[in-house]
C-alpha cells in the first residue's frame, strides 16, 4: 500500500511524465506516443519510458487502435481513474497529486494560491475529526472575560491538532518549545516537492492554516520554509 502510494509521487516528481499524463486528460481521448512526445517535448523513446512508468503507478493505460484499414495496428494511451484511496495519509497523497496536476501549466502565482486553497480545504474536511474534546472545566474559562491562560490554552490545543494532523501525514514534525516553528523532517513526498516545490509547499501551508482554523485560538501559519536541509522543512508560526 505504502509502495503504490509512494510510487505514484515518484512518477509525478518529473516535469516530463506531468506533461504527459496533463495532455492526456486535457484530450479525453487515447493518444499516439508521437502527440505525446510532442507534448512533452521530448524524443519518442524518452516519451515511451515515461509512459510506462505512469502505467506502473496507475495512471494511464495502453489500447490498441481500431482501424479499417491494414497494417500494424498502433497502440494508444489513455488517462485512467485510480482507485479510491483507503486511509487518511493515501486518500491526502492522491489530493496533493490531483493540485499538482491541476495546477500544471498555469501562472505560478494563480496556481499556488489554488494549491493552498486546496490544501485549507482538505484540512478544514478532515481535521474536524481530530479535534481534541474541550475539558468540562474549560467551558467555566470561555465564558468568563478571555486572558492569556485561556489564549495558551487555545494556542497548547491548536498545535496539538496540527501535530497530531502532520503527524498523520507522515511529515514527521517536530514543535519548536516556543511554538513558533514545526520543522518537517521527513517528507513523503520528496520527489515531486523538489521538482514542484512552489506546489506542493503551497498545499502543506494550506493545510496547516486549515487545521489551525479548526481550533479557535491565536496560532497562524505565516510561511513554509522548504529545504533547509536535505528533506527537511520549516513551517513558521505566529501568535
Amino acid at each position: 500500500m505504502v509502495q503504490r502510494t509512494t510510487s505514484a509521487a515518484r512518477a509525478l516528481a518529473s516535469p516530463s511524465r506531468l506533461a504527459i499524463l496533463h495532455a492526456l486528460q486535457r484530450s479525453g481521448a487515447p493518444l499516439g506516443v508521437d502527440d505525446l512526445a510532442a507534448a512533452a517535448q521530448v524524443h519518442v523513446n524518452t516519451a515511451r519510458e515515461h509512459l510506462e512508468r505512469l502505467r506502473v503507478a496507475g495512471f494511464v493505460d495502453r489500447t490498441v487502435e481500431r482501424r479499417g484499414t491494414r497494417g500494424r495496428p498502433r497502440i494508444l494511451w489513455l488517462a485512467v481513474d485510480r482507485p479510491a484511496a483507503a486511509t487518511l495519509d493515501e486518500r491526502f497523497r492522491e489530493h496533493l497529486l490531483a493540485a499538482v496536476l491541476q495546477g500544471y501549466g498555469g501562472e505560478v502565482g494563480a496556481s499556488t494560491a489554488a494549491a493552498e486553497r486546496a490544501g485549507e480545504a482538505w484540512a478544514r474536511e478532515h481535521a474536524e475529526r481530530r479535534r481534541a474534546p474541550v475539558p468540562p472545566a474549560a467551558h467555566d474559562v470561555q465564558a468568563s472575560p478571555p486572558g492569556p491562560d485561556a489564549e495558551d490554552a487555545a494556542a497548547r490545543r491548536q498545535l496539538a491538532l496540527l501535530e497530531t494532523h502532520l503527524e498523520d501525514l507522515g511529515l514527521a514534525p517536530d514543535l519548536d518549545a516556543d511554538g513558533r516553528r514545526v520543522h518537517l523532517r521527513d517528507c513523503p513526498f520528496l520527489p515531486l516537492a523538489q521538482e514542484r516545490t512552489e506546489m506542493v509547499c503551497s498545499v502543506h501551508l494550506g493545510v496547516a492554516r486549515g487545521v489551525l482554523a479548526c481550533e479557535e485560538g491565536p496560532v497562524r501559519a505565516e510561511r513554509l520554509e522548504p529545504f533547509v536541509g536535505p528533506g527537511h522543512c520549516v513551517l513558521h508560526l505566529s501568535r
